[in-house]
């Protein structure tokens, strides 16, 4: 059995108990999480099985989305509630909610964060809490991370729940100390919730422990999945094969949807450098699709409609925004997941590289 479960983690157990007991429940060796839930925090949790656990690393990289609530007034040396907690003596107390609500939309964008003594990144091989825990302190790289979006939720001196859609590695600890800072009370995170990752929800995620657990498998032959890719494949190349490869192993059938010569001619200002018919044949002959067909001229989305895809897969350097894509998708009533899949030697395989050297010298 291969696939993948969206589990709903209670506050308490680890990350790795909740791996230990689906590994009880299941009897199956190969299992592993995509994005690690502090024992304290709840909520939404990959898990592959089988030979899924392989392509965990296209969920690991995707968006969160987290609810979190901040206690202010006082501040925590490990930025949360299971820390050591300091009442603050600020003279600042009960912030006005349009105060609140103007400071808290300051962190909104791109920026630079300093992640935790009190996290797991190593630092020359050690975690930074194995440090903070012998007391010591070092200085730490800054990590770019960007939030989509913050939103005040509810707000209850000293209680401030907020919504964050934050890029991968995004510090919720962090970002909750540094809006107590810029409040004036100091504040720690009470708790917090993975409301999504990626466009998989908690909403569709199971309870745990789990109870039949082969019904609730996605994303595997098991599963029945139809897969989809698309792309102009010009010229048809090894990193191409790849691609299409990691993503048939999503589900039991794959569907490729090939850019017509007009369309690129219409998008790229030049005509292609093999014709529809020959790069269809080439993608044809390499036998890893079941099904392969070319795009529609203006209604890029009517294939999906026909075909309903439970999983797209985003080639490494596709120039489609995913968070754009869902949402067209989700405007159409359609419910397919969108991941972006690694490369495959680029330096070597890439289209543009290829035609290159193909090219003569005048």
């Amino acid at each position: 059995m291969n696939g993948f479960l969206l589990i709903n983690k209670p506050v308490g157990p680890t990350s790795h108990d909740v791996i230990d007991e689906i590994r009880k429940t299941t009897g199956i060796k190969k299992v592993g999480h995509a994005g690690t839930l502090d024992p304290f925090a709840d909520g939404l949790l990959i898990v592959a099985v089988g030979t899924s656990t392989k392509s965990l690393k296209h969920f690991v990289g995707l968006d969160k989305k987290y609810r979190a609530t901040l206690t202010l007034g006082a501040t925590s040396d490990t930025y949360d509630n299971t820390g050591v907690i300091t009442h603050s003596k600020s003279e600042i107390q009960n912030p006005k909610q349009d105060d609140v609500k103007t400071i808290i939309s300051t962190f909104a964008g791109k920026q630079k964060q300093t992640p935790p003594m009190y996290s797991a990144k190593k630092v020359k091989g050690k975690k930074l809490y194995e440090l903070a825990r012998e007391g010591k302190e070092i200085k730490r790289d800054p990590i770019n991370i960007e939030l989509f979006s913050i939103e005040l939720i509810e707000y209850s001196y000293p209680k401030l729940v907020i919504d964050v859609h934050c890029t991968s590695g995004t510090y919720i600890r962090t970002l909750g100390h540094d809006i107590g800072q810029k409040l004036g009370t100091g504040a720690y995170l009470e708790n917090l919730t993975r409301t999504a990752i990626g466009d998989f929800t908690l909403e569709q995620a199971c309870s745990f422990p789990l109870d039949n657990w082969k019904s609730k498998i996605i994303l595997s032959p098991d599963a029945k999945t139809n897969v989809m890719c698309f792309g102009t494949f010009d010229p048809f190349h090894k990193g191409h094969e790849y691609y299409l490869r990691q993503a048939h192993k999503f589900g039991k059938t794959l569907s490729v949807i090939l850019t017509r010569d007009q369309n690129i001619l219409k998008e790229k200002k030049h005509k292609p450098y093999q014709p529809e018919q020959e790069r269809l044949l080439a993608i044809k002959q390499a036998h890893i699709a079941e099904e392969i067909m070319l795009g529609e001229l203006t209604d890029y989305f009517k294939l999906i409609h026909e075909k309903k895809p439970q999983l797209i897969c985003l080639g490494y350097d596709q120039p489609y925004d995913m968070m754009k894509l869902r949402k067209e998708l989700k405007d159409k009533k359609l419910s397919t997941h969108v991941i972006r899949l690694d490369s495959y030697k680029p330096e070597i395989y890439k289209s543009s590289l290829i035609k290159k050297k193909s090219t003569p010298k005048t």
